[in-house]
């Protein structure tokens, strides 16, 4: 069964979308979830309003690119997937390089601390020594 929206009916069928509500709240013609109406209901009632040829082509046309634009949303929903996915990756890559760098930064850090501190004790036994001490223990 195809439909059709409610402007779209109103343009093929020449009527107004307020006839065509009226029908839709009398049941005479069926709505989807959509919000659109159904082909067939539309030709029951105002099929003989217009001329059939013009009218098939018109809801032929409509259905097609209806369906071509479905089509082409779903292509881009594809490669706008890929393209996250993608980019998700190589953040990950990213996090992982940063990981390792801050690990390295540690370990350096930890290395120049005990530096520190070995120079600060061999400091402070050469304060300890007087003068002559100094002087002849070089």
């Amino acid at each position: 069964m195809s439909n059709i929206s409610i402007n779209q009916a109103s343009k093929i069928f020449k009527v107004s979308r307020n006839t065509i509500y009226a029908r839709l709240k009398s049941g005479e013609i069926t709505k989807n979830s959509d919000g659109n109406v159904s082909v067939q209901d539309m030709i029951r009632l105002f099929g003989h309003k217009v001329n059939n040829k013009i009218t098939d082509q018109a809801i032929i046309n409509e259905i097609n690119l209806k369906n071509h634009n479905e089509h082409l949303s779903e292509q881009p929903k594809n490669s706008n997937e890929q393209e996250l996915k993608s980019k998700i990756a190589k953040l990950e890559q990213k996090i992982e390089q940063l990981e390792e760098q801050l690990n390295y930064v540690k370990a350096n850090e930890s290395w120049l601390k005990q530096q520190l501190e070995q120079k600060l004790i061999e400091h402070k036994s050469s304060a300890k020594k007087g003068l002559l001490g100094r002087i002849f223990s070089g």
